[in-house]
């Protein structure tokens, strides 16, 4: 009996059977294709790698409050030979990129000579008062001020260095400080709350993503005003820089890129010990105002509360910044800044940077205890710092 061989499949089976083999090959086809689009995935969500240091951007900033000349000296040959120290402009690699100035004068330009242009002034655009107006006609301290000085506009201003890699894209000002008015009483004056601005520019490198604003501000603040503090004051000195990144946080066409930092004199250490500097300075220049005691009063503080008032209206710019998450370049291990025995001239950053290096430049000598001299030429009552950042 024969035996039937394999038989041919039917004509449906073949059609079957090359149906499942295009399948098989479609499915595989999608199979890389879905592969390929999870690794592309993979890639974008994926941080960049942390740029190193040396392919970052180096940007210097200066911070330098020029206390309305009242210190800066007649032989101005002199003066322009510290600045041109103190600013490094000689040296390009190193130099002060950016000048952030607190207490200039809109009428005199003393930076132009050594080599740096006037990007923005708070004065020129009608947010300034005099220096008459802003001491509240201190007569002590206008007797030290240059009397031609005296109704010249007191400024915010910020410089570039000419032949700096950083470019200017934009500028501005805006007014941070309130419509207070204050309460007169014990030999203090009554009237209105000294205008505060904060002048900005926006800066760019090419090459680099993203844009660097400088904001320069002088927050509300030192010994004319300390002795209104518990008018509201420790309130509106958290205001004042709070103000500030909020004009950062609300700039047109943001980028992740982007960085604030905020330059200025803050009028106190970021740090209030007790037996320290500002606590020293509140027992001897502010707890004995009769206007200070007469404001506690009608307060109805304690007395035990009262330094604790002072206290916080101090560090309050300090809280309101850490609080919207920015960080300082530098605190007290640098030294201090004021002819008085206090570092109470900061910068702070809107994201972490790296610090390549903080420098301070003496521009004054200390009037506090038996102490050598810093320097020989004196511009200012305050030592200016130089910071430089890595963008």
């Amino acid at each position: 009996m024969a035996v039937a061989g394999p038989q041919e499949p039917t004509s449906s089976l073949a059609d079957d059977l090359k149906a499942l083999q295009g399948l098989l090959s479609n499915l595989h086809s999608q199979r890389l294709e879905l592969r390929k689009q999870i690794k592309d995935l993979i890639d974008q969500l994926a941080p960049a790698p942390a740029p190193t240091s040396s392919s970052k951007s180096r940007l210097n900033v200066m911070t330098l409050n020029l206390q309305y000349f009242s210190s800066y000296p007649s032989d101005e040959a002199k003066a322009a030979k510290k600045l041109r120290e103190a600013t490094g402009v000689d040296e390009p690699s190193s130099a002060a990129d950016v000048i952030a100035i607190q207490e200039g004068l809109a009428s005199k330009d003393v930076l132009g000579q050594v080599g740096y242009d006037k990007v923005i002034c708070s004065g020129a655009e009608g947010k300034a008062q005099s220096v008459r107006e802003m001491v509240y006609g201190d007569a002590a301290t206008l007797k030290i001020c240059p009397p031609e000085y005296h109704d010249e506009l007191l400024c915010n201003q910020i410089y570039i260095r000419r032949g700096s890699d950083w470019e200017v894209v934009d500028q501005g000002v805006e007014q941070i400080s309130s419509k207070l008015r204050l309460k007169g009483g014990g030999n203090r004056v009554e009237g209105p709350l000294a205008i505060r601005s904060m002048v900005w520019a926006k800066f760019r490198k090419r090459g680099c993503e993203g844009f660097v604003y400088v904001m320069c501000a002088h927050i509300t603040g030192g010994r004319f005003e300390d002795q209104y503090y518990i008018q509201q004051l420790s309130h509106e000195r958290h205001e004042q820089p709070s103000r500030c990144v909020e004009f950062f946080q609300q700039r047109p066409d943001p980028k992740p890129q982007d960085v604030g930092i905020l330059v200025g004199d803050f009028n106190a250490l970021s740090e209030y010990d007790e037996g320290g500097p500002m606590s020293g300075y509140y027992k001897f220049g502010i707890a004995t105002s009769e206007g200070v005691k007469s404001d506690a009063e009608a307060a109805g503080l304690e007395p035990e509360k009262i330094e604790e008032v002072f206290k916080d209206y101090m560090v309050s710019p300090f809280k309101a910044l850490k609080r919207k998450g920015w960080r300082f370049a530098y605190g007290k291990e640098i030294g201090i800044t004021s002819s008085f025995g206090h570092l109470i001239d900061h910068m702070a950053m809107s994201r972490p940077l790296e610090v390549a290096g903080v420098e301070i430049k003496y521009l004054t000598n200390q009037k506090m205890g038996d102490k050598e001299p810093d320097t020989d030429i004196v511009i200012t009552d305050h030592n200016s710092v130089v910071v430089s950042f890595l963008v």
